[in-house]
Parts: C-alpha cells; sequence; structure tokens
C-alpha cells in the first residue's frame, strides 16, 4: 500500500526568482478570485455551479483575450491546480454534512501588506526535478532549495509559499508503507491531557514543554510595540512582521517536538489506542492552552507513522469513559480537573489519575480490536504477544 506525504523544504531564491514567485502567487489569487466570481454569478443567474471541466475550459478560452495576458504568463498546469481546490471547496461548502463554509475572495497585497500567496505546480513529464542543489520549478527555473533530507520518491507537486519571512515549498510524494506485522508484541493506551502532553499505559511520560508559554514576554513586548504604531505605517508592519516570525518559530517548535514524540511511541510499540479528543470544543474552553499542547497534532501523526511502520493505529470512541476508572478493579470515581491522584473506593488502591486512564484506554481499545474481528488473540496481559 502506498501512502502520500508531504514534507518541506526552505527555499533560498534570488531576487529574480523572488519577483517571480511573487508575481506567481498573486496570479493564483487572481484565478482563484476570478473563477469564484463567475460561479456566484452563474449561481444568481441560473442556480448551477462551475466545475473542474467548465472552470478549465473557460481558463482556455479567456487566454485569447489580451485583459488575461496575465493568466498566459502562468504555468497552465498551476492554473488547473486553482480550479480543482475551488472545486473542492464548492463541494465541501454545498454537501450535506460538512460543516466548511462556502469559499471567499482572497485578499490582496493592498489591503494585507504580505506576499503570502501560494501556488502548486504538477511534475508532468518530470519537469520539477532537483538537481545540484537546485529544484526546477516550471516558468521560474531553478531555485537553489535546502535539502536537508533525501526524496523518498518521485515528486508529485510542489507547493511554494511564502511563511514567517522565508520561502518555502512542500514537495507531495508516494511512500510505500511496509507490510503489516503478523505478530504484533505491545499495545499501548496513551492519555492526552493539559499538564503532560502524553501518558502512555506502560508508564511513558512527555511533558509539555509549552512553547507559547515560554515566548510570553517577547509575544508581549512586540504586540504592545504594535499597539503603539500608527496602524499601516512602516514601523507598525515591520512590528508586525516580528510578531508574525515569532508565531513562525513557535508552531516550528511545537511541530518538531509533536514529530519526536509520535516517532518514539511509534518505534516503541506495536499496537497505539488512542483516544477520539474534540480539540475543537476543548478550545472554546481554554484555546491557547490546547493549542500549546499539540494534542490534535500528536495523534495525526502517530497514525501516519503507524501506518507506515505496518503496525497498528486505533481510536476508542469519543464518549468512551475512561478517567477515574480504578486500573486494578474497574471502579469508576468522579474526579475533579485538581485530583491527579485518587485512591480506589472498592479496592483502596493509591493511583495516578492519567497512567490509569491511559491503562483503561489501552483495555477498551483491545476489546474494540478483539470484537471487530482485527485482533485475533489477544493474552490477558496487556503487554504480552498479540497476532492478527
Amino acid at each position: 500500500m502506498k501512502k502520500t506525504l508531504r514534507y518541506n523544504y526552505r527555499l533560498n531564491p534570488t531576487p529574480e526568482q523572488e519577483a517571480k514567485l511573487v508575481e506567481f502567487g498573486a496570479t493564483a489569487r487572481g484565478i482563484w478570485n476570478l473563477l469564484l466570481s463567475e460561479n456566484m454569478r452563474r449561481y444568481e443567474f441560473d442556480k448551477t455551479f462551475l466545475f473542474y471541466k467548465d472552470m478549465a475550459s473557460l481558463l482556455k478560452d479567456i487566454k485569447t483575450f489580451e485583459e488575461f495576458n496575465w493568466i498566459k504568463a502562468f504555468d497552465s498546469a498551476a492554473a488547473q491546480q486553482v480550479a480543482r481546490d475551488l472545486e473542492t471547496a464548492l463541494k465541501n461548502a454545498i454537501s450535506k454534512g460538512r460543516l466548511q463554509r462556502f469559499p471567499k475572495h482572497k485578499i490582496s497585497y493592498k489591503k494585507k501588506k504580505l506576499h503570502n500567496d501560494s501556488f502548486r505546480a504538477v511534475n508532468n513529464s518530470n519537469c520539477i526535478r532537483i538537481e545540484n542543489g537546485a529544484i526546477s520549478i516550471p516558468k521560474v527555473g531553478k531555485v537553489p532549495i535546502i535539502l536537508h533530507r533525501e526524496l523518498a520518491s518521485k515528486i508529485k507537486t510542489v507547493t511554494v509559499q511564502f511563511r514567517h519571512g522565508k520561502w518555502e515549498c512542500s514537495i507531495t510524494q508516494e511512500v510505500e508503507c511496509k507490510t503489516a506485522k503478523q505478530v504484533l508484541k505491545t499495545i499501548t493506551g496513551f492519555d492526552i491531557n493539559s499538564k503532560q502532553t502524553v501518558v502512555g499505559s506502560n508508564g511513558y511520560v512527555a511533558d509539555n514543554p509549552k512553547f507559547l508559554k515560554q515566548s510570553k514576554t517577547k509575544l508581549n513586548q512586540l504586540q504592545r510595540q504594535l499597539a503603539r504604531r500608527t496602524k499601516g505605517s512602516n514601523r507598525w508592519q515591520k512590528t508586525k512582521q516580528r510578531i508574525n516570525k515569532l508565531h513562525g518559530k513557535i508552531s516550528r517548535q511545537r511541530l518538531d517536538f509533536a514529530h519526536q514524540i509520535s516517532r518514539q511511541i511509534t518505534n516503541e510499540n506495536d499496537i497505539l489506542v488512542f483516544e477520539d479528543l474534540n480539540v475543537k470544543a476543548m478550545q472554546k474552553f481554554n484555546g491557547s492552552m490546547v493549542a500549546d499542547n499539540v494534542m490534535a497534532l500528536i495523534t495525526q501523526l502517530s497514525k501516519y507513522k503507524a501506518e507506515l511502520e505496518g503496525k497498528l493505529y486505533h481510536e476508542i470512541g469519543r464518549f468512551e469513559k475512561s478517567t477515574g476508572i480504578c486500573a486494578e478493579c474497574g471502579q469508576h470515581h468522579v474526579l475533579t480537573l485538581n485530583d491527579r491522584y485518587f485512591t480506589c473506593t472498592a479496592c483502596e488502591t493509591n493511583q495516578n489519575r492519567d497512567l490509569s486512564a491511559a491503562k483503561s484506554i489501552a483495555k477498551t481499545g483491545e476489546l474494540d480490536l478483539i470484537a471487530a474481528g482485527i485482533v485475533a488473540r489477544v493474552t490477558p496481559h496487556i503487554s504480552a504477544e498479540i497476532s492478527h
């Protein structure tokens, strides 16, 4: 089985190439706004939408007009990718059961004063390749790239964007997953909470580094400076860019931490059991704390890493109770957020709240896998050998 993965690399374009990348990003934004306006006009006229084939045909037809020469200078495959993205956004907005809103027009540079538009190029006939420390991008040329890791396979697409003061490219590739293991030796449940990022049923604990809290003093200082500047002035723009770069540093620290934790727990366990957390609802309660804990990110990364290694990833139901259950006898208890330890009322065992929750998650996941027929034989102990 193959899986499509995305790898991010830093670009070091020359001034001429940077101007071209900015121009192509603006062109992609203009095509999006043009096609979206045409869809809105069409819907007002006969209650229908244009989808990919119609939009691609429209782009081909309007290239002949002089006022649309800016589209002719753009990569045709990249323009078609904009039409595909808009089609996906329209279908998600009008489909029942999806909470996505109707797509909006993208803001121009005149309003946001930031060249952060992106465009996606497709590797047709090996037009995108990396040679001698540079990546070839259609109609841009060979752009120097920092290749911090080797490519896993052939390049499918490349998305170029200016983020947090640096040019980046996101390369998608197809990676072959390892053959699923026939004998799985360990099953571990993981509890994710606000105090520790991850607590495993095998005793593994990863503390929350709280990167936002570490940079809070500097961030508050920059935000006070921004409040004193005249909005729209050069000094206001410079301070805003410094804040943007600091937020970029925090997001990279979180991503690196999540990759390290997910890789470690994937390497050490054969079956990973997590809770299906409603992170969006939790953010309404305390958004900064939940975001700084990378709760959802760790589960996403662990899932795809487990699939690549031929291991098993499972999530228990969102409404399955795990907190306050005794790991020894299964007695249920009602705990507050301040109760980090509790004593079982039935067997009088003093235990850690998070560790007992992780063990409960492991037991629930084990029963789910048996009921689904994924695991054929399970020995009574959590860390015993499992065949499937």
